[in-house]
């Protein structure tokens, strides 16, 4: 049962309320009631109108729903079943976007279109046109935290290839220059230790030769130098390896700042033309019958 409150009970001076299912006045204090004659169509319009500025939306559905079983062309309660919707008392909501929750294909927005006269269905096409802007505009939002996250991804991975890329490059250098650290280091210790593995080498090198000739030194050698054109082979194919993968990356993260870019500028363009449209309808939103602007405006700023 939907009751809106009404007038004013001519017996005990009591607030009638409205029992639409019923279609009668009831006075809840002495018990009267009073013919469903009384319940003209203004008053209900009245009535639904103050239910609405009062944020209750059951309450004013219902009588809005009434005064279209009557009339299905009725701007006012067509408009109020679309501000129902939203839970607004009026359009000015919608300059917040964020809190925007009308789609434009809502189904009391599409009756509200299917149903108005033509000199009124231009306001409801408008506020789904704005809804639809900022239906796009929310999904290019969607789009722009997917291809920044993308891009914080592959910049962590160039980050992680360069730095391979910078440890394979210094691989050789940073091993000598450890042991030379290590030889002149302030350490005692690790200097008498780097100092002793490398006496014992020549020592080694050195006795091998006197017991089995030059030989042994040439073949040392060859081991060296062997040795040595491997290691920096393995360290060219790692170099060009990690090159590679850095190259099509490095175009990836181009690619993926510029469409961040231009998803930004396209986002910027729809919330503007969105709050354009958004200020237009509410500049021209007509007055509701059941209070006044200003009172409305102060209701909206107590809340």
């Amino acid at each position: 049962m939907a009751i809106i409150k009404s007038h004013v009970c001519n017996m005990c001076g009591g607030l009638l309320d409205i029992d639409i299912d019923r279609q009668m006045y009831i006075c809840p204090f002495c018990g009267v009631t009073f013919d469903y004659e009384y319940f003209r169509e203004d008053n209900v319009l009245e009535i639904a109108n103050k239910s609405l500025n009062r944020a209750e939306f059951g309450a004013a559905k219902d009588a809005f729903d009434f005064i279209l079983q009557k009339d299905p062309h009725n701007f006012q309660a067509l408009r109020g079943l679309v501000l129902c919707r939203c839970k607004w008392k009026n359009l000015r909501p919608m300059t917040a976007y964020s809190k925007v929750h009308l789609r434009d294909d809502d189904p009391e927005l599409i009756s509200a279109i299917e149903n108005s006269l033509p000199q009124n269905k231009e306001y409801f096409e408008k506020i789904r046109d704005a809804v639809a802007l900022l239906k796009e505009f929310r999904r290019k939002r969607s789009e722009l935290q997917k291809l920044e996250d993308e891009r914080v991804s592959s910049e962590h991975q160039l980050d992680k290839l360069r730095l391979s890329q910078e440890i394979n490059y210094r691989r050789f250098t940073m091993t000598v220059s450890d042991l030379s650290a290590n030889l002149f280091s302030d350490d005692p210790k690790a200097s008498e230790v780097v100092l002793f593995i490398a006496l014992l080498i020549l020592f080694g090198i050195g006795y091998a030769t006197w017991a089995l000739g030059w030989m042994v030194l040439a073949i040392v050698a060859t081991l060296i130098v062997f040795t040595i054109v491997v290691y920096n082979i393995k360290k060219a194919v790692n170099d060009k390896a990690l090159q590679a993968a850095i190259i099509p990356l490095t175009k990836k993260i181009e690619q993926l700042s510029d469409a961040i870019k231009e998803n930004k500028a396209e986002s910027t363009k729809l919330l503007f033309r969105y709050e354009s449209m958004a200020k237009d309808i509410i500049k021209n939103e007509p007055r509701s019958i059941g209070g006044s602007d200003s009172d409305n405006n102060k209701e909206d700023d107590e809340e």
